[in-house]
This record gives structure tokens, sequence and C-alpha cells, in this order.
């Protein structure tokens, strides 16, 4: 892979059409909190990785865009990034990603549990460059486990140009 590495891009992890969330939605305007842990720092010598800060702040900007966000909101966010798989060479490079959304209540109680699994494949003509196209298969693959999350709490999402989604 020649060229430096550089992290995904939060921007570009935010999917490409979110609908805001219905007024019946227990969620609309009641999450004031986004933490989890997970995610590794770009080596700019290695390969692109998704920061745990990167992609809590998709996921932030994400929430707000649906107007699921409040900072007096009663739900707290947490997303774990348990697992990013990589491909190390390949014309077609493909990223799974794994995540573990929990929404808690004021009082502690889980209203939300689950983890989604996603993937992406960057394809050869979206970038030449190896780095690049990794760089564009993570940001594919957080923003599609970031529209299934979405539709999961009732949210209409969609990750924008997805080159290939399951």
């Amino acid at each position: 892979m020649a060229g430096c590495a550089e992290p995904a891009n939060q921007a570009a992890m935010v999917p490409g059409q979110i609908a805001t969330a219905a007024s019946s939605s227990p969620y609309k305007q009641n999450i004031s909190s986004v933490s989890g842990y997970g995610g590794e720092e770009t080596n700019p010598l290695w390969t692109s990785e998704i920061s745990k800060e990167d992609f809590q702040k998709a996921l932030e900007a994400s929430i707000r865009q649906a107007g699921l966000y409040s900072d007096r909101g009663r739900y707290s966010l947490r997303a774990d990034i348990l697992s990013v798989e990589q491909p190390l060479v390949g014309l077609d490079l493909k990223v799974a990603m794994t995540v573990r959304y929990t929404l808690t209540d004021a009082n502690g109680r889980m209203r939300f549990d689950e983890t989604i699994s996603s993937e992406y494949t960057a394809k050869f003509s979206e970038a030449f460059v190896a780095v690049e196209r990794l760089k564009k298969a993570n940001e594919g693959a957080a923003r599609v486990n970031i529209s299934k999350f979405l539709n999961r709490i009732g949210v209409s999402a969609r990750g924008g140009s997805i080159a290939a989604v399951s």
C-alpha cells in the first residue's frame, strides 16, 4: 500500500440521507450523550483506521440530523466498536465492522441493546491508491453501520453512495 494512510473522515461516516424522527419516537430530542470505546488511531505509515472519537462525532452528527439529540435528553447512547476487519491487500477492499449500541435512560435502565454488523466494499474504481480505497471502505462500513442503527430505532437512514451493503 503506497502512500500515507489517513484516518476515516467523520463527515464521510455520516449517512447521506437521514429522515427526521417521527414525533411519536421516544428518542426524538431525547438522546443527550454519545460515548463508547474501541476503534484505533491511524498510523500514517500503516493503514487507515476508524478512531473512537471520529466514529462518535459522526454518530452524534447523525442523531442531531435525525432530531434525536437534546442537551436535556433522558437517554444516553453508548456505541462500542467491537471489531473492524480490514484486508491487507486487494483490488476491491471490503471492511466489516461490528458495533454494540446501547441506550439507557436516566435511571440506568437499558432501553435498547443490539450489536450491528455492516460491510462496505470500496471498488478499485473509487480510488487508484490502496490506502485511499481502504479509507473509503472504513468510512463506508461506519456509514452503513450508523444507518442500520438509526433504522433499528425507527429513523429512516441510507448510507448514500454505497458500493456494497450487507
